[in-house]
């Protein structure tokens, strides 16, 4: 995901949006996709850890809003999107190889309004989910019919030294005490539907947090050293998809043979997020206007705290804080 920050004259419209539909779920949340035949594989798909990105121009399109006109570059256009296009191939590639018989693909990156992969170019026995907004953003359609998750080109939380660190809307977030990332957070979700999670690919920074969340048995990928925010020790794009393609291989052989257990924690979930400082006080307003129709309880000035018996439901407080945080 891409945390965004927009000028105070959007502000008004996007609080009033947000409102209009805040207690309720995105549309479309009830709906299921299509059913295949098959061992069956969810593909999330970010883009900051994919194997040589190290700098926003080559993962932003300039057309997610204000602040992001002047941060995109040639590069994003003509090779990065083909580059993340042939590493989730190449993901797919293996895990076929191991059984797997059928593959949902989800963009998860808010570039480019959440539309990188190159449809034309992807696996095209895949099913590819893309567009922004919808529900669940980074779990949409995930249901028990699938054996396992495998998410791409990841990257490490807000505030760690991970090549372009983040993690959603948030400075730091919680569950039952425990930091999650993107990984874990959506680890959670996929969790609860008995889905376990198999494979992550990213940097060396992120996979110290996974290995904390997700421990031993899931396959982790580590495509590239960061060396701060925006540099790192990179691998030549046909080793990275050489690792991914072994690494997906091993990750769908552990799954099928009940190596790897979905992620939980007991319920109810005590949640506790904080928003980025960097953002504006306007956001902040935005989320306060969230709680109330949340049953969010604001626990400082960019705190609060939520609990739920319902996975997929933070997912979808999730998706009400980024109709904030997005223009």
């Amino acid at each position: 995901m891409i945390g965004k920050t927009v000028h105070a004259a959007f502000a008004g419209l996007i609080i009033a949006t947000t409102l209009a539909a805040a207690q309720e779920p995105l549309p479309g949340w009830d709906k299921r996709l299509p059913s295949q035949v098959g061992y069956r594989v969810y593909v999330l798909v970010d883009m900051e850890g994919m194997g040589s990105a190290v700098k926003s121009q080559e993962v932003i399109a300039g057309n997610e809003g204000p602040a992001y006109r002047d941060r995109t570059g040639p590069d994003y256009w003509t090779h990065y999107r083909e580059m993340l296009t042939e590493e989730t191939n190449a993901a797919i590639r293996g895990a076929r190889a191991a059984g797997a018989g059928a593959f949902v693909v989800n963009e998860g990156h808010g570039g480019n309004r959440f539309a990188n992969l190159l449809p034309w170019a992807l696996d095209q026995e895949a099913i590819l989910i893309r567009g922004y907004p919808r529900p669940m953003v980074m779990s949409t359609g995930v249901d028990s019919t699938f054996g396992t998750m495998m998410m791409l080109a990841m990257h490490a939380s807000w505030g760690k030294p991970g090549v372009m660190s983040h993690n959603y809307a948030f400075a730091e977030f919680r569950v039952n005490g425990m930091a999650l990332n993107e990984v874990g957070i959506n680890a959670l979700v996929v969790g609860e539907q008995g889905v376990p999670v198999s494979l992550v690919s990213g940097d060396d920074e992120l996979m110290k947090e996974v290995r904390e969340i997700l421990g031993d048995r899931v396959v982790l990928v580590t495509v590239k050293t960061a060396l701060g925010g925006a540099a790192a020790v990179t691998y030549s794009p046909t080793a990275v998809r050489r690792m991914l393609e072994d690494g997906a291989r091993e990750a769908v052989r552990r799954a099928r043979a009940g190596e790897i257990a979905p992620f939980t924690l007991p319920k109810p979930y005590r949640v506790e997020f904080t928003l980025r400082p960097t953002y504006p006080e306007s956001m902040v307003a935005g989320v306060d206007s969230l709680a109330p129709l949340w049953s969010v309880e604001k626990t400082g000035p960019r705190a609060y705290r939520f609990v739920t018996s319902e996975a997929r439901r933070i997912a979808h407080l999730l998706d009400a804080i980024e109709l904030v945080v997005l223009p």
